[in-house]
């Protein structure tokens, strides 16, 4: 079974990542021609490796998809104003045994936001770890509130997670009061729509039931405050 720890963070970051998980060698590959970029300033090369690197992970996805590589894992989508509902979300999907990827609880994510990087490295490094998560994550769910209507990423990320599947129960967003019904996103509906925590919670129980997800580590702290509706 694929290893993605995310939490674990060695000072190397060519092994950022098990050896174990879905897409290592990619990453491996990617980040050796960072630091050539950085030393050179050859930021078109570090476009032509980003592209590869995607064209390698879709080709894993494909074949992660149809073997099942991945562990019950669920990828939170958020606006990053929205950051106290995707933690009570991502609370939720532990509760009922998933893991689970959010990029505010992931350090490499945000050495890669807030590090002295030049802005197109920037972009395609976090790109590459939000592919990299994408990739090991069964499920997907969104935060839809009204910060979330103008974010680039959400939109993206439901995208990225919906290619494996036309219609799918492995994929869906929470609705804050009043989104649901004003939102011009009708592609959100091809997932599965939660318009209170009760539903989402429903939906966890079920996919967890279904997809045999066993118990993890509980949580750390304190429980997030719960979801407005």
């Amino acid at each position: 079974m694929a290893n993605f720890d995310w939490r674990q963070v060695p000072e190397d970051i060519h092994v950022r990542y098990d050896e174990r998980a879905i897409g290592y060698s990619a990453w491996r590959q990617l980040i050796k021609v960072l630091f050539e970029v950085l030393r050179t300033e050859r930021f078109a090369l570090f476009l032509e490796a980003f592209d590869t690197f995607l064209r390698q992970l879709r080709e894993l996805d494909l074949g992660q998809a149809r073997l099942g590589q991945a562990r019950c894992r669920v990828f939170i989508s958020h606006q990053r104003l929205d950051v106290v509902y995707a933690d009570r979300i991502a609370y939720l999907a532990n509760a009922k045994g998933f893991e689970y990827w959010l990029d505010v609880h992931d350090p490499t994510l945000q050495t890669a936001m807030w590090g002295a990087f030049p802005p197109t490295v920037q972009s395609v490094l976090i790109a590459a770890i939000i592919e990299m998560a994408l990739l090991s994550c069964t499920h997907g769910i969104t935060v839809q509130t009204a910060n979330a209507q103008g974010s680039r990423w959400v939109p993206y990320e439901f995208g990225r997670v919906k290619q494996r599947w036309l219609v799918s129960t492995q994929v869906a967003s929470w609705f804050d009061n009043g989104i649901y019904q004003s939102t011009q996103a009708d592609y959100l509906k091809l997932g599965i729509c939660a318009l209170t925590e009760r539903e989402l919670v429903s939906w966890l129980t079920t996919e967890s039931k279904h997809c045999g997800c066993g118990g993890i580590a509980g949580w750390v702290g304190v429980a997030p405050p719960r979801l407005p509706n």
